[in-house]
């Protein structure tokens, strides 16, 4: 389960108003990064988004940790990353952000055109699934799916689906790496 993902924007309270409507969330502020927001899924998971300026940038902290375990009293605020500003980023990047929604595509598509964003509906990979590009800021990349969209995502990334695909490609269908422990 992913919990969060960090997104670094040019207008982080807009976008975080605009990501908590598209997914029928919450925007609050974010205090540990200078002019950042949350937007808050409200599911029984508590997955958020962290909207961030993109002239902020996480660093690790300073120091490592000589104990074995640590307890939840432990002070590890010397050691924790934290959010400084610092200089922008590139325009594009790799990282994007795959939510469902509860609405249907035509009012995800009405609020990315409010906004000025480009929105498109996209059938990935000539039509293994489906889901709504939106260009947050025309810069970030925030997919969207409605719930019928996500349940054929979910078949298609079913482990024993994903391998019948990779071998009807001619890719190799081996695990990397597995759960198990040694």
């Amino acid at each position: 389960m992913i919990n969060h993902i960090s997104i670094g924007v040019n207008q982080p309270e807009n976008v975080a108003n605009v990501i908590a409507e598209i997914w029928g969330g919450v925007a609050m502020p974010f205090p540990p990064s200078p002019g950042g927001f949350v937007v808050l899924a409200g599911d029984d998971r508590g997955s958020l988004v962290e909207v961030v300026p993109t002239d902020v940038n996480l660093i690790p902290g300073k120091g490592e940790q000589d104990e074995i375990e640590v307890s939840i009293d432990t002070d590890t605020s010397a050691m924790e990353a934290v959010f400084v500003a610092g200089n922008e980023t590139t325009r594009y990047n790799p990282v994007h952000l795959n939510i469902t929604t509860p609405f249907d595509a035509d009012k995800v598509k009405a609020i990315a055109k409010r906004e000025g964003w480009r929105c498109i509906t996209a059938n990935r990979d000539n039509g293994l699934f489906q889901l709504i590009e939106v260009w947050i800021e025309n810069r970030f990349m925030l997919e969207v799916m409605t719930a019928e969209m996500t349940d054929a995502y979910r078949k298609l990334l079913a482990p024993e689906n994903w391998a019948s695909l990779l071998e009807s490609l001619g890719a190799p269908a081996q695990a990397a790496s597995t759960n198990s422990a040694a």
